[in-house]
Parts: C-alpha cells; structure tokens; sequence
C-alpha cells in the first residue's frame, strides 16, 4: 500500500515541477524570482562606477604587493562551489595575495581581511541574459587594473583559470530538441563552448578523471590546459572524536529520540541531488522502521514542494529542512547515515566529509567520489538509478543488526588515512606557478 502511494506521489511531483516549469508560467516564476535580491545585491539605480566603488569592502592589507581576481555570479554560504572559491581565496591571503571577487550580488555576513567584493550590476529579464551581460561588463573591469590571475568559478571569458566544479552543461540534464533551442540552452552551451574549446587559452582546474574525459571529448580541450586538484574539505571534519562531543545535545535539538534513526543530506540543489528520491525511500520502509526514522536535510533551497512531497508520502512530520547552517560537521557526525542518491554529481564533497568524520555513506553512481565510497567499504547503488533498488538498499542497511556500525567503523578507518584536505593549496600553487 506504501508503495502505491509513493509511486503516486512521485508522479504527481513530477508533474507539478513540470507545470512550473513550463510556458509562459515559467517566465512569469523567473521573473518574480530575479526581482528577490540578496542581502548584498545593489539596485540598479546606481551607475557602474559607484557599485563598484561601494563593493570596496575589504581593505588592502601594507604587506600585499599583488592581487588576484576571481569571478562568480553569485556567492552565498554553505554552497559547495562557494566554499571552495572562499577556502582558495584565504590560501591566496595566507601568502600575502589579495584577492578580488567579482560577482552580481553576495551574502556574507563577514568579508574576511584580504578579500574584497565587488559587484557587477547587470540588467536583465532572463538568467541568461544576465550572464552576459556580467561576462561583458567583468572583462572591461579586469581591464582596469592589474591582477596575477583572472580564475573564474562559472563558465566566463576570458579568463587565465576556470575551477570547474561541475560536469559538461550540455550533459547535465536530458532536454529535448525544443529545450536546446531555447536562449537559454544556447548562451549556457555557447559560453561552455568558448571557454572549453581548443582556440581558447584557458587553464582548467578539474577535480576528477571523468570530468576531464567528458570535457575533452566534447570540447577537444588539450591535454596541457587541465589539471587536476585533490579533494579539498575543511580540517575540522578530521576529527570525528571532537565533533561528536555535542552529538546526544544535537540530535534532542532536532527531536531525535535516542532509539531513532537519523539520516542526513546537504545539498543546496534539491532536485539535482535527488531530494525527492530520498524521501520516497524513507516513505518506503516498513513501518516499525519507517516510524523511528527522521531524515535532516541541510542546504539552502526552495523546499516548499519537497514539503508538501514529504506530507503527501505521510512523512511530513519526520523530515526536517534545517536550511543553511554553519555547524554543518556537527550535524553530521550526529547522523548515522548519510544518504546522496544525485542525479548528477561532479564530485560530492559532502560524501568525504561525512567520511572524514565516521558518518558511513549511501550515494548513487553518478557521484564522482562514489568510487572513494566504495573504496571505503560503503555502499554504491548503480548509474542506472532504480527506486526500488534505492528503497531494498536502505531498508537493509536499517534493518540488519549491526550492518550501521560495521559502515560506521569502514568510515572511520578510511577517513583518517584519506588525502581529502590539499585542494586550495594545490590549486594556489599551481596559479603563482603559472603565474610568474
């Protein structure tokens, strides 16, 4: 009967992102969506000159001789992307390296010294639209002054570096031949095709061997221009002793009862990482289980429908959307599964992280850290992603006695030894190299 109805329930969710999505609708959706600012977004009113003079906001500190600029649309916390682009810019302060970010709009609530933030106002009625229109107006900024470096962080020219966090745009998602001849198919693919082709310069900073191979056989992209990083997540995810200190104080926080499971997913893209099929596995086991289960979902996103999905499936009261939170290591060394079924996934750093810190692992194929799972002795359910497969490999994993905490000891043993923390170093080291 559970599974009817989650079948059910999965159609109609589906459909109702469909209908979002589409038509006219759609346009009208964006268009109320761009007209929300964050908290760091400058109105248009103001001419390029005082936006870029008001994003001053950090300044130079006497040791600092030379700068570095980065570009990215938008910077917000807890985002993977951004995480990595703010641990490389305190790797190019720690050597005396300024570093300068270009972007739309941000949300910090501290700019960090040595790192300041200037925003590109950009006029608009699409997403597309605005990313050229930042492109242009960043390239006669960059013109301006001198930098050691231009790495951007989303696909934009010119360019020395792009940090290519993602798989292929034009693999990312099955569309239709009437999807991709939409504006914004056709700018996204175009501005991927420029940076990535073989004419362009451009240096590329990957973080797995897929990755590469994808690009180069779409782009031809040669050998010479790619390099590729090390995992890189914070240090304090190493010391899983210390992060559970507060492990019982957080979990009655969330209303965890001391006989109850707890699984985790951070992810700040809901669908992309697959969201909705976790809440239909949770929805899918048998009850005696289902009933002491709480899933905690951690990233900022709009969850208004996985809200409304959750309480369709009758487990609305047992999934918590915790938004962004800042004690993101703590909670989950707290859980005792992490689960990441993603549709699509360049690497999956949260995977390592939960790693890191003895939190055994669920994740789908499609994640470019799930061979590191698998090598860590955690499961890895096929490429081809299943339901069904996903609901039996969950109900098992919770049902088998012991089968959590012989994962848990896999984790642990694995993430002490594991090589997870050196990528802004190396990404650093290989900039000031090319550099000089």
């Amino acid at each position: 009967m559970v599974n009817i109805l989650v079948k059910d329930n999965i159609a109609r969710f589906r459909m109702s992102c469909k209908v979002e999505k589409s038509g006219f609708l759609r346009y009208i959706i964006i268009f109320i969506r761009n007209k929300r600012s964050f908290p760091g977004k400058i109105t248009m009113r103001k001419s390029m000159e005082q936006v870029i003079d008001d994003g001053d906001n950090s300044s130079r500190p006497p040791s600092c001789t030379e700068q570095v600029a980065f570009s990215i649309f938008r910077y917000f916390p807890y985002g993977g992307l951004q995480l990595d682009m703010m641990r490389m810019a305190q790797e190019f302060t720690s050597r005396n390296i300024r570093v300068v970010i270009y972007c739309m709009g941000y949300d910090i609530a501290g700019v960090p010294p040595g790192i300041e933030f200037r925003v590109i106002p950009v006029r608009s009625w699409s997403n597309h639209g605005k990313a050229l229109d930042f492109q242009k107006k960043l390239a006669k900024e960059l013109a301006k002054e001198k930098f050691l470096a231009h790495v951007a962080f989303n696909r934009l020219t010119p360019a020395d570096w792009y940090f290519a966090a993602d798989q292929p745009f034009v693999e990312s998602v099955n569309r239709s031949f009437l999807e991709k001849m939409l504006p914004r198919y056709r700018t996204f693919a175009g501005m991927e095709k420029a940076l990535f082709q073989a004419e362009n310069d451009t240096r590329i900073l990957c973080i797995t061997q897929a990755q590469q191979k994808a690009f180069q056989r779409l782009y031809g992209t040669p050998d010479e221009r790619i390099y590729q990083l090390p995992p890189g997540i914070d240090e304090k995810f190493a010391s899983a002793l210390e992060l559970r200190k507060n492990r019982d104080e957080l979990r009655r926080e969330l209303g965890v009862g001391e006989e109850d499971i707890l699984l985790v997913q951070v992810s700040s893209a809901f669908h992309t990482k697959g969201v909705d099929r976790s809440i239909a596995a949770v929805a899918a086991l048998p009850e005696n289980i289902r009933n002491r289960t709480r899933f905690l979902v951690i990233g900022r996103c709009r969850a208004d429908a996985y809200i409304k999905f959750a309480s369709r499936c009758g487990i609305g009261g047992q999934v918590i959307f915790a938004g962004g939170r800042s004690d993101v290591a703590s909670l989950i060394a707290a859980a005792d599964l992490m689960i990441h079924p993603a549709r699509n996934e360049a690497t999956g750093t949260v995977l390592l992280e939960s790693l890191a810190c003895g939190t055994p692992v669920l994740c789908s194929a499609n994640c470019g850290f799930s061979p590191m799972v698998k090598e860590a002795g955690n499961p890895v359910l096929p490429r081809l992603f299943r339901q069904k497969i996903f609901n039996r490999t969950l109900m098992v994993l919770l049902s088998t006695p012991g089968k959590l905490a012989d994962l848990q000891l896999e984790a642990e043993n694995y993430g002490k030894n594991g090589d997870f923390y050196r990528r802004a170093k190396c990404a650093v080291d290989l900039i000031t190299g090319c550099a000089k």
